[in-house]
């Protein structure tokens, strides 16, 4: 089974960030989470539960600052820091729990 791929519909208007050093279309309108899971993109914030704030799992640094990626709703130039903003580790690196 392969994972499920998201991707952006033709024709709909986009804004340019960079994410990481590199410039990405992010879809206008939609949030930050959105357009860095279209772009294959997320980082640590693929870490996230709910997509509304309330997790608070996806943590970015955005220009600068750290935000929750859903919450964020980019309109352009925004410069994305995807690594860990918190200094925690994704849970794909946690090491397995005993007894489960």
């Amino acid at each position: 089974m392969t994972a499920p791929r998201f991707r952006l519909r033709t024709g709909v208007p986009t804004v340019t960030i960079s994410v990481d050093g590199v410039a990405l279309p992010a879809p206008a309108g939609r949030s930050l989470l959105a357009a860095l899971l279209i772009a294959g993109r997320p980082g640590a914030a693929a870490d996230f539960a709910c997509g509304i704030g309330q997790c608070q799992r996806c943590l970015v640094r955005v220009n600068n600052a750290t935000e929750l990626a859903c919450m964020v709703y980019p309109s352009g130039g925004e410069e994305v820091e995807t690594s860990i903003a918190d200094g925690r580790p994704p849970p794909w690196e946690l090491p397995p729990v005993e007894g489960a």
